[in-house]
């Protein structure tokens, strides 16, 4: 059984009108339409979006295929329907109920929302988590709404004391932090969790006051990287044909990234990509492996010798955009492109902000007001900073970001003028 907010989807099929003349052909239409988009929410928080076909959805619904096609013109028009069915509700409550209000009322419809998710976690998979696979259309349609929710929490942040003026992007940070955590349970099946949590996810989002003035580094640094074809040069094969998938997927996107095409930019043949990797989804998770590891090995020194706290964030992630922007394709791919790319990828984002949340620790001991979870969403705060900087701007130019970042990061822990210090180098 799975529920949907159009019922169970075991009993789509009974729910079946009989044709009929005027109005009642109306109501058949619309019937059909609830029960694709239930068995859409089923058939996606069951198979994945990829392995999901019009068939599945047909059989689950009752509706044939031909009648399906009256409806939509493929499989990706129905699941953008459907997205649109469950996003754009939510979004209408939040506003027409305050989430743009004064800080409590904002606040019970925050938590509403959440036990909204906990209560139907197959349609919010579909809307936060596979709702990346189905390419740029349906990514618009998250973006939107995400832009929405900025305008209502600028509002929101206006009329408390001590958070007005909120710059846009750290509010959009704050949106990816929250996002984050629901996405990892939505992903884990763990949603219940989130219930308790709430409370510290709206505590996180109010630590973070708006920094005293601009963020912008006393000394930017700039990077020049490398061409392609020179950093290939000392790779190994393995290597030439994860970073050739960064670049082509980085380029075409997952789904349209092809085999051929990647080992004819890595210069070696699919035996050899095949000798190494089962499929383009085990290449894609050993790519974000790679790159991942390339990065922290690159920011994990920086860590140990930075010194005191502060200086050591700021200098462990100016060496991991660093790495991003001497890395443009793997800057790309995991900024942007592996939320196109199936669980497998997003799990591999989960291990990297859970193996970087151990640097926080020492916050906890300045600060241990500051609740469990703002680790985890300080990790998608900042992946939610390097999806819009990369999709605007490109990686190269990353390093313009480590004032947010190290903002971010320390704000929580730190008053805002030590933390703004501490960002702007």
């Amino acid at each position: 059984m799975v529920m949907t907010p159009w019922g169970d989807a075991s009993e789509l099929r009974a729910k079946k009108l009989r044709p009929g003349g005027g109005s009642r052909d109306a109501r058949t239409a619309a019937s059909q339409r609830e029960r694709i988009f239930a068995a859409i929410v089923a058939t996606v928080a069951e198979k994945g979006y990829e392995a999901t076909t019009v068939a599945d959805v047909s059989e689950l619904s009752g509706v044939s295929k031909s009648s399906y096609y009256e409806h939509f013109s493929d499989k990706q028009s129905g699941f953008l329907a459907t997205a649109e069915a469950l996003i754009d509700p939510c979004l209408a409550y939040a506003t027409e109920h305050g989430l743009g209000g004064e800080e409590g009322l904002a606040r019970e419809v925050f938590e509403a929302g959440i036990e909204l998710i906990v209560s139907q976690p197959a349609a919010a998979k579909l809307a936060l988590v596979e709702i990346y696979a189905a390419g740029p259309p349906a990514v618009a349609i998250l973006d939107r709404t995400v832009d929405g929710l900025e305008a209502l929490l600028t509002r929101m942040f206006e009329r408390v004391p001590g958070r007005e003026r909120m710059p846009p992007e750290i509010v959009r940070a704050l949106i990816g932090g929250i996002q984050k955590v629901i996405h990892k349970r939505l992903l884990r099946g763990e949603e219940a969790e989130l219930t308790a949590l709430a409370p510290e996810l709206w505590q996180w989002m109010l630590s973070v006051p708006p920094p005293p003035s601009r963020l912008r580094a006393r000394r930017v640094r700039t990077v020049k990287p490398l061409s392609f074809e020179d950093r290939q040069l000392p790779s190994n094969p393995a290597e030439r044909l994860l970073r050739a998938l960064a670049a082509v997927v980085s380029e075409n996107g997952y789904q349209d990234a092809r085999i051929a095409e990647i080992v004819e930019r890595a210069k070696t043949s699919q035996r050899t990509f095949y000798e190494h990797f089962a499929s383009k989804e085990d290449a894609m998770v050993a790519a974000l492996d790679s790159g991942s590891a390339q990065m922290l090995a690159a920011a994990l020194p920086a860590f140990r010798r930075g010194g005191e706290w502060p200086r050591a964030v700021h200098d462990t992630q100016e060496a991991m955009l660093h790495f991003a922007a001497e890395e443009p394709e793997y800057g790309r791919l995991g900024a942007v492109e592996m939320y196109g790319a199936g669980p497998r990828a997003l799990e591999q984002r989960e291990m990297v902000t859970e193996g970087m949340e151990g640097l926080l620790m020492p916050g906890y001991e300045l600060a241990p007001e500051v609740p469990p979870i703002a680790s985890e969403a300080i990790g998608g705060a900042l992946y939610a900073l390097l999806y819009d900087f990369v999709k605007a701007r490109g990686p190269v130019r990353l390093l313009e970001l480590v004032p947010t970042f190290v903002y971010v990061t320390l704000a929580p822990f730190l008053s805002a003028e030590e933390a703004y210090e501490a960002a702007i180098g």
